[in-house]
């Protein structure tokens, strides 16, 4: 058949000629009565069929889509078949450059503009209820067509058809997400990652600020920031990162207007004013009283100023104090002495107790700090369950985060809930609605105390129980610790995260290449790879426990955890310890990534002094 025959050729182009003819070759057999909107084509056979099809050059050359794109558009408004909508992505060829402009923006623009209420309607539900292998499919086809446009430099050229595209893929984001939704798409798969590349982000961000206070008109441009979904993580820390230094530049031109004449000069025997800055200045042995007594007395706007850490035993200002003061403060207010959280079982992971032992600004000043160690980009401690990060972000905690915070109550709510037949749960589990949170006994039904859990209930009583564990429990903390971030990071920015996104961008990843670490160091004065004293280092380093190696990363930045972009955006630099001898130790500049290696005779020397060096000595932080 590899001319094909004329009686399947015309089967083939009857099939596509029309919507109605297309929706019926794929419809469901079924004896049983559909319910009222249920979809009626079978989407995983229609996925299969184009595939296996389309597959065969003869037919694909003679499948001709567009007059049936015509014919849809010219349709829309009285269109009786929008399931042709949920067919046409699972066809390979909508996903071809070539379809981009005359098939798939076509539909975007008939979809967002000219589609009647019924049929989107009926559109949503379809979506939210797709598998995620079709799901994938209909992302995929808006998805290419936005990464073309945006290759080809058409973004100027077709603004209006961009913002089509992206409208298309909001749909299908907002059902993705659905709560309903049993199977999601990851979200990395509404990425584009051309945006990097063909989208001036701080373009974007002027748009963003300048259309956020004005109502959209015709002429209101594709703003990227309003669609969060497609930016990939690389977009989203460069929004922010310009929306910081903005923000301090804002700073900066209002403090040179405090200090100028009328005229718009500076006063006589006056410099240019030095660049405004939120100055700590701490002892190391009172890190915690220091630190919350100047926040606290601070005005709030200081907040997001530069940020500049001096301890008054060393009167010098540098980067690494800052690196230095965020670790051993991190540490600090997490450890159980400091009274500030719970911790599970294990001791592994904190939350906001349901009776704090410390006032409740307490919460504000950590959730300044918090916030201060984003904006100042400082990797740090915060060893707190996803909920936190969905919390900052607007998205609900689930039964999952409370299994990552507690396995032993998670597991055991996840098992009534899927494993417990009926009867079990009536007659043999015993369970009611009185529970113990942070040694307090709650009663989660408060107008009946004792409720017994029944298959009924049950899937109340496990949502109940996660609202007391992250919401309830730590309300009026939580809304503390809330505040005070959003006193120094913009809300709007930090809600472009996902949940995971920010976890990341916060405290890092345990995802260590040290291989990488090697290969993108780099030597200084006589080092230089084939150095022997450097191929000792590195055979030395092979020899260290994977808790001593990211000691060492500890000593070489300030964190021992890995960035969330990975090790390649560390590059250690190796330098000779100047004036040392093999009695001397290795050091570090944190806010370099510095090593600074004496030159040792041995490697068990070298092994040593290294291993005692990451132990007791991490960066400039004297004790």
């Amino acid at each position: 058949m590899e001319q094909g025959n004329a009686e399947a050729q015309r089967e083939i182009s009857l099939m596509f000629s029309t919507s109605s003819s297309l929706v019926a070759s794929f419809t469901k057999a079924s004896e049983i009565p559909q319910a009222a909107g249920a979809l009626t084509v079978d989407l995983e056979a229609a996925s299969q069929v184009f595939d296996q099809l389309l597959n065969i050059p003869w037919i694909r050359k003679s499948v001709n889509i567009e007059p049936l794109v015509d014919n849809i558009c010219s349709s829309a408004a009285v269109i009786k078949s929008p399931e042709i909508f949920m067919l046409l992505p699972t066809i390979p060829l909508l996903h071809e450059d070539l379809s981009v402009m005359t098939i798939v923006l076509a539909l975007s623009i008939v979809i967002i503009e000219h589609l009647n209420d019924t049929a989107i309607k009926a559109l949503k539900e379809w979506w939210s209820s797709m598998e995620t292998n079709i799901m994938t499919k209909h992302i995929l086809m808006w998805k290419n067509a936005l990464s073309f446009m945006l290759r080809n430099g058409l973004l100027a050229t077709h603004n209006r058809g961009v913002k089509f595209l992206l409208e298309a893929l909001k749909y299908l984001h907002r059902e993705n997400k659905r709560p309903g939704r049993t199977q999601k798409v990851p979200a990395s798969t509404f990425y584009v990652e051309e945006i990097i590349n063909s989208v001036i982000l701080l373009e974007d961000v002027k748009l963003w600020r300048f259309w956020s206070t004005r109502e959209d008109t015709e002429v209101t441009p594709v703003i990227f920031c309003r669609y969060p979904f497609v930016l990939n993580l690389i977009c989203k820390m460069t929004i922010f990162n310009i929306f910081a230094h903005f923000t301090k530049e804002v700073h900066k031109l209002a403090h040179r207007l405090t200090v100028m004449c009328p005229s718009g000069t500076f006063r006589a025997n006056q410099e240019s004013p030095l660049a405004p800055v939120f100055q700590l200045n701490l002892r190391r042995p009172s890190l915690i009283e220091d630190t919350f007594r100047q926040l606290g007395a601070a005005d709030h706007d200081y907040f997001q100023r530069e940020l500049v850490v001096q301890f008054v035993e060393d009167r010098k200002l540098s980067l690494v104090n800052k690196r230095d003061f965020f670790l051993h403060v991190f540490e600090e207010l997490l450890a159980p002495e400091s009274e500030m959280f719970m911790y599970n079982d294990t001791k592994t992971l904190v939350w906001f107790p349901a009776k704090p032992r410390v006032e409740e600004k307490s919460y504000f000043l950590f959730g300044v700090l918090c916030g201060m160690a984003l904006y100042n980009h400082n990797i740090v401690h915060l060893p707190f369950p996803l909920a936190l990060f969905k919390k900052m972000v607007g998205v609900k905690p689930s039964l999952e985060d409370l299994r990552e915070f507690d396995p032993v109550v998670g597991g055991s709510l996840l098992y009534l809930l899927e494993d417990y037949t009926d009867v079990d749960v009536e007659e043999n589990l015993g369970v009611t609605f009185t529970v113990i949170w942070d040694d307090l006994k709650v009663e989660l039904d408060p107008k009946e105390t004792g409720k017994p859990v029944t298959s009924f209930n049950k899937k109340q009583f496990v949502d109940a129980y996660v609202n007391l564990a992250f919401n309830q429990s730590a309300e009026k903390v939580f809304e503390e610790f809330r505040r005070g971030f959003f006193k120094v990071c913009d809300r709007d920015v930090v809600e472009l995260f996902q949940p995971e996104e920010l976890r990341g961008v916060m405290v890092g990843k345990e995802d260590y290449d040290w291989d990488t670490l090697k290969q993108n160091t780099v030597y200084d004065g006589e080092y230089h790879a084939r150095h022997p004293n450097i191929v000792t280092f590195w055979e030395a380093f092979e020899e260290l426990t994977d808790d001593q190696k990211k000691a060492f990363l500890l000593f070489l930045t300030g964190c021992d955890r890995a960035p969330i972009l990975g090790m390649d955006k560390i590059q250690m630099k190796v330098a000779v310890l100047q004036n040392s001898t093999e009695l001397h130790f290795p050091e570090s500049l944190t806010c370099h990534f510095l090593l600074l290696l004496p030159i040792y005779p041995s490697k068990e020397m070298l092994l040593a002094r290294l291993k005692e060096a990451v132990a007791h000595n991490r960066g400039f932080w004297k004790e």
